[in-house]
């Protein structure tokens, strides 16, 4: 098994740069408890684990994070399965308020953003002309090493190259952050796209990943 590289928590030069799917987006706004006791819980608590350190960064100015607006629907959608069809939520309360935890973290006052040292949360990035135009290009990189992805997984990567092309984000400080294999091996075929990490994993923990 390759060696995980691990993520200073204060980079030599710059910040680091997270770009978060759904799933872990949704995980953030989950309590721990409420989830199945086992491997379901084990997976919420890991991403919460992952997420204390990037809000962590993100106060002492180390961080940034960066979202598709296509998965912030998607962590909606996360949160509304696990209410109505999986029954994690045991009331229409709680359910709510992740949902507004969820909205707070995507929004901010027109008071914040006035602020010379404002704190946004969560950069949403729209799926642009750019962003479309690289999807035809991992969905064939994605589909010749069997890779089967859903089209948000593939905006999430072209998502990544965009963040280098247009931002000019360093490789080495973006990290991608998913729960869908087949998304993080597929990522792993590409030279030019940075490390995707599942904080579900063992050796991506965050006790293991961040230094």
């Amino acid at each position: 098994m390759a060696k995980v590289r691990p993520i200073l928590r204060a980079p030599h030069s710059g910040k680091n740069y997270f770009l978060v799917d759904s799933s872990f987006l949704a995980n953030k706004h989950i309590p721990p408890h409420i989830a199945p006791i086992g491997h379901e819980r084990d997976r919420v608590q890991a991403c919460r684990d992952w997420w204390a350190e990037i809000d962590a960064q993100l106060d002492a100015g180390f961080a940034r994070i960066y979202v598709p607006d296509i998965c912030i629907a998607e962590a909606f959608k996360v949160l509304a399965k696990k209410y109505y069809s999986h029954k994690w939520f045991p009331s229409a309360v709680s359910y709510g308020q992740a949902r507004s935890r969820l909205s707070a973290d995507m929004t901010t006052s027109p008071k914040e953003l006035k602020k010379f040292n404002r704190r946004v949360s969560i950069h949403d990035v729209s799926t642009n002309r750019d962003i479309i135009i690289s999807v035809d290009r991992f969905f064939e990189l994605f589909n010749k090493h069997k890779k089967n992805v859903q089209i948000g997984d593939l905006i999430l990567i072209a998502t990544a190259k965009y963040l280098m092309d247009f931002f000019d984000i360093p490789k080495d400080l973006l990290h991608v952050v998913t729960l869908d294999t087949a998304l993080r091996e597929g990522i792993g075929k590409a030279t030019d796209l940075p490390r995707a990490y599942d904080p579900t994993l063992v050796s991506h923990r965050a006790s293991r990943i961040f230094r």
